[in-house]
């Protein structure tokens, strides 16, 4: 039986830029655009945000961050208006700036 090395062999091929290069077009192309809200949507997450300001309800964002989508769970801490931020503390009382503009989705958990 022939004892290859797999793809050890073609690593001593690929120069360290290369394999960065490489990587960060696997990334770019992983990336989405930022999706666009209507109205009803974002009358909606205002009527989410101010029920689960009254309630002290958890809620789940869905948050747009440099072409990839990350998850927050919080409770509504504060609103900031002057600054167009959400300000959300986690389970472990860490506090989120959030800008209103990087909102996708919000769902009570």
């Amino acid at each position: 039986m022939i004892k290859d090395r797999g793809t050890i062999k073609w690593t001593a091929m690929m120069l360290p830029e290369h394999v960065q290069e490489l990587k960060k077009a696997a990334l770019d192309e992983e990336r989405i655009k930022q999706p666009e809200l209507d109205e009803q949507a974002i009358e909606e997450f205002e009527l989410i945000i101010c029920g689960a300001m009254e309630s002290d309800e958890t809620l789940v964002i869905d948050i747009f961050d440099n072409g990839f989508t990350n998850k927050l769970t919080g409770t509504v801490h504060f609103i900031n208006h002057l600054k167009s931020q959400l300000i959300l503390k986690d389970k472990l009382g860490y506090f989120h700036h959030v800008p209103f503009e990087n909102l996708i989705n919000i769902q009570p958990e």
